[in-house]
């Protein structure tokens, strides 16, 4: 990797936003992907990050960035990062040939179960995470590094992002190239440290895709229900008894693939109670009139169950409801 990396961030909703504007501010040489109302912005007047913190809203003054919708302009790039919802992701990575050399590392920051995470002889891949199979051959032979990230997140108008909740970004070895090692996944750790994130390089990024994905599952679905914010949800003994059930189904299922969660179904419910008035991204899609991530959030985890013989009749049902909720939107008067 250059010691001066030039980098890519397909995607600058929230999340990719975030990304781009710390490190173009940091001063790395970046370009985005973006379209619509998001690109026209960020094209005539910057990026611009606004942070919520204890003393109030924080303004950056806008970054300057080179802005596209067309992945090719930009050029080779020596680090990629993926910030798109899954369900966007094979449209867009068979445009991403012109960013990628041969020591090219792909950083894909999603949330769910990602279609990596079986690469490496650890089982078969999930359907419900690449039905085609179109993103493991297409990445076959990149240099892969897993991202987790706790941030919040949201597009608060076009060219301006707002942090609401700052977190750890963690990442660690795909386990889909010869970097065994995780040298790649240190030097994406250092880059993002060094641009302000709360970030660092962990043994087994598998573990942390796991407890992400328990509060992710198990919350996400019922705002997108119900409209509430977390705090709403933990403080409604109804609510909070259907996110307990499909997050005791969801550990199970990860348990079934060796993993050791280090919170209880409880303390995970604590934690989501002192965050109290996020609104959830699977709201904030359906409120925007944009496709949900169920299969990547929860119907890889009914997957995984069926193969393990763990039932996940919570998360069906879950799953069922947000499909339905999102083919048929609710019309607010």
């Amino acid at each position: 990797m250059n010691p001066a990396p030039r980098i890519a961030v397909i995607g600058a909703g929230a999340i990719g936003g975030v990304l781009a504007a710390r490190l173009a501010a940091a001063g790395h040489e970046v370009g985005v992907v973006a379209r619509g109302a998001q690109l026209a912005a960020i094209r005539a007047q910057g990026l611009r990050l606004e942070t919520e913190g204890e003393t109030g809203l924080a303004e950056r003054r806008p970054v300057a960035l080179e802005a596209t919708d067309d992945a090719a302009r930009l050029g080779r790039r020596d680090i990629v990062f993926l910030c798109l919802k899954a369900h966007d992701l094979g449209a867009a990575t068979g445009r991403l040939a012109p960013l990628l050399e041969r020591d090219t590392v792909v950083v894909p920051v999603q949330n769910g179960i990602p279609w990596w995470y079986f690469e490496g002889g650890r089982g078969e891949p999930l359907a419900s995470a690449d039905p085609d199979g179109a993103l493991r051959q297409r990445f076959e032979r990149t240099r892969l590094v897993g991202c987790v990230t706790h941030m919040a997140a949201q597009v608060n108008a076009p060219g301006i992002v707002r942090l609401t909740a700052d977190g750890p970004t963690l990442v660690g070895d795909a386990g889909t190239s010869s970097d065994t090692r995780g040298g790649d996944a240190a030097r994406i750790g250092a880059l993002l440290q060094d641009a302000g994130f709360e970030a660092r390089a962990v043994d087994d990024i598998r573990r942390e895709i796991w407890i992400k994905l328990a509060g992710n599952a198990a919350f996400n679905p019922v705002a997108a229900l119900t409209g509430a914010t977390m705090g709403e949800i933990c403080d409604d003994a109804r609510l909070v008894g259907i996110v307990r059930a499909a997050m005791a189904e969801c550990m199970a299922v990860g348990e079934s693939c060796g993993i050791a969660f280090p919170v209880s179904v409880e303390e995970r419910i604590d934690m989501a109670r002192k965050i109290g008035g996020s609104k959830l991204s699977m709201l904030q899609d359906l409120e925007s009139g944009r496709p949900v991530e169920a299969d990547a959030l929860i119907g890889a985890i009914i997957e995984l169950g069926a193969r393990a013989g763990r039932p996940t009749p919570t998360l069906a049902m879950l799953h069922a409801l947000v499909g339905e909720r999102a083919r048929h939107p609710l019309v607010r008067t």
